[in-house]
């Protein structure tokens, strides 16, 4: 029985050891696999996180790479667009001063036809007024032709009535030496003759007096015409000469208002960095010094100031 109870006694004690040993075991086991499953974890963690990091700086790369290549691409646009855009203007500038000597030549060509046309004027007037001239001449002497036919006419109807009458006298009588009807046919005759000759020489006269008084207005109106005609050539011209210096006072006055326009801007600009400088960059004397009404030059002098004690600081520092 003793037997019995040692061999159980010692039966339970190996039973106890080896559930210790086992429980040991166990214990390292399991932490030994909870150890292998958290680094397994925290690899698998730390490589998926490499993963991610990886992924996510491949696809920042592959981002900044298309961004990259599409700001390179949109640069070649457009510089291309820059390059077009050039040789557009280019073209246009010279289309530009090629219609400007266009209307040059346009505008020469007027003043040379308006010239042309003026003196054909001139000539055309003074032929039209020669022309009047030689008409009335014309007109006067159809009117001496028809009053000599008139007075032909009378001699002949006087010549007539004589032949006509000289039947009538004696046959002797203007042979032989009745110096009566001979005296009174000289004296006729003078007289009719007298009478054509007084009535010429007045018609003759009021002509001639006619004539150069017609002559003289002709030349005084041809003369007035001449004097208008270039008195207008003149005036055009000059037109022509004020519409060109007008047009280059308007040039001249449009870049000097591009210049000082331009000019303003910068000056405007410039005073704005100054106050913005002046109160942005000042030191703590200077703020409770400094007055709203200093001069560009004084604010100048106060940013100056505080750029040379700001290089002094660092000077310092760095020694």
């Amino acid at each position: 029985m003793e037997l019995k109870g040692e061999s159980s006694v010692d039966f339970y004690r190996k039973l106890l050891t080896s559930a210790k040993i086992f429980l040991t075991e166990v214990d390292g086991r399991s932490s030994t696999s909870i150890s292998e499953s958290t680094s397994r974890c925290q690899s698998a963690t730390a490589s998926v996180c490499q993963s991610s990091i990886s992924i996510d700086s491949k696809d920042i790369d592959q981002q900044l790479i298309s961004t990259r290549q599409r700001c390179h691409q949109r640069l070649l646009t457009c510089s291309r667009k820059k390059l077009r855009l050039l040789s557009l203007q280019e073209q246009n500038d010279k289309r530009h001063l090629g219609f400007k000597k266009f209307v040059d030549n346009l505008d020469e060509k007027r003043s040379a036809n308006i010239r042309r046309y003026q003196l054909e004027l001139r000539d055309y007037l003074l032929k039209r007024l020669e022309a009047d001239r030689l008409r009335q001449e014309v007109d006067l002497l159809n009117m001496k032709i028809d009053q000599l036919k008139e007075e032909k006419k009378c001699y002949s109807n006087l010549i007539d009535i004589v032949q006509k009458a000289i039947p009538l006298f004696p046959p002797g009588l203007l042979q032989g030496g009745s110096d009566g009807v001979k005296s009174l046919i000289l004296r006729y005759q003078t007289l009719v003759e007298t009478k054509s000759g007084f009535e010429q020489r007045d018609l003759s006269k009021e002509k001639q007096e006619r004539r150069h008084q017609l002559q003289r207005l002709i030349l005084e109106h041809n003369t007035r015409i001449a004097k208008l005609s270039t008195r207008l050539a003149q005036l055009h011209d000059k037109l022509n000469d004020l519409q060109k210096t007008e047009s280059i006072n308007e040039e001249k006055f449009i870049n000097k208002t591009d210049t000082k326009r331009s000019t303003t801007t910068v000056i405007s600009q410039l005073e704005l960095s100054i106050n913005y400088l002046f109160d942005r960059y000042r030191l703590v004397h200077q703020i409770k010094t400094t007055t709203t009404d200093q001069t560009i030059s004084e604010k100048l002098r106060t940013i100056q100031d505080f750029i040379l004690y700001r290089i002094d600081l660092v000077q310092k520092a760095k020694s």
